[in-house]
């Protein structure tokens, strides 16, 4: 293997380490989260947050555990969303975290 003799850019590296994990690059997992209002809906994006891609699986936080139970039943439906926005397969799960907001 040939190691750099000089400076890596990051954004190589990275993409190295995710590949190397399994994970979507860089720029799908910036679009999903960016976009994720235009994939949820508005009303749903106001519940429910894209948080993290852990190699092929979308983790997103819910505020409340109804929330949960909405997404498990959308989940066909998001990854068909998730296909079109990233390419079929790069989100193959979503797994649902309950983190309640604080409430002032």
């Amino acid at each position: 293997m040939n190691r750099p003799t000089g400076p890596v850019p990051l954004r190589r590296t990275l993409e190295r380490l995710l590949a190397g994990l399994g994970a979507p690059d860089i720029d799908s997992t910036t679009l999903v989260v960016e976009r994720w209002p235009e994939v949820v809906g508005e009303e749903l994006a106001a519940h429910v947050r894209a948080v993290a891609v852990r190699g092929s699986e979308l983790v997103v936080g819910v505020d409340d555990p109804a929330w949960a139970s909405q997404v498990a039943w959308l989940e066909a439906r998001l990854l068909e969303r998730l296909d079109a926005l990233v390419g079929p397969g790069t989100i193959t799960a979503v797994k649902v975290r309950v983190e309640p907001r604080n409430r002032p």
